[in-house]
């Protein structure tokens, strides 16, 4: 009796646990970008996007340049496919520097995740090289930059 009792107690303590797995629904904010250090010019490409927004940013290395932000509304079905697009736990896996960005000046690009939790990180690769891990959602965040390549120029 008392051995079943234990089982049982085990099986009920296995069944309790759960997984520390993370799902999408969880990143709070994710920031992207790209640049070049033999460069002249807006060389740094960055976005910041949230819920609902979404930032562009195009800066220098010196003050040759002014730097432009602009703020665009993100619809929701556009920040849930983003989301969508990248496996959590295999992010958080990630080295933080992968290849050798911009090494040879062949540019870097990144990809930062913060989810509600507090916890962030940062991947950094060779610009066009994203690890196999990230390519769908490096892929989605490509084409979003592209929609704020000209903003505030005009």
């Amino acid at each position: 009796m008392k051995k079943s009792a234990f089982l049982l107690f085990i099986i009920g303590l296995l069944l309790s646990c759960e997984k520390n797995e993370v799902n999408s629904s969880d990143i709070k904010q994710l920031g992207y970008g790209t640049s070049f250090g033999m460069c002249v010019g807006y060389c740094k490409n960055d976005m910041l996007l949230k819920a609902g927004t979404v930032i562009y940013s195009r800066s220098g290395w010196n003050n040759q340049v002014e730097a432009i932000d602009c703020i665009e509304n993100l619809t929701q079905l556009s920040w849930d496919s983003i989301k969508k697009a990248v496996d959590l736990n295999e992010f958080f896996l990630l080295p933080q520097i992968v290849g050798c960005p911009d090494c040879a000046d062949g540019g870097a690009e990144w990809l930062e995740i913060e989810n509600f939790s507090g916890k962030k990180s940062k991947v950094t690769f060779e610009y066009g090289k994203a690890p196999e891990e990230l390519e769908t959602i490096i892929t989605a965040l490509r084409t979003q930059i592209e929609k704020g390549i000209n903003c505030e120029e005009f």
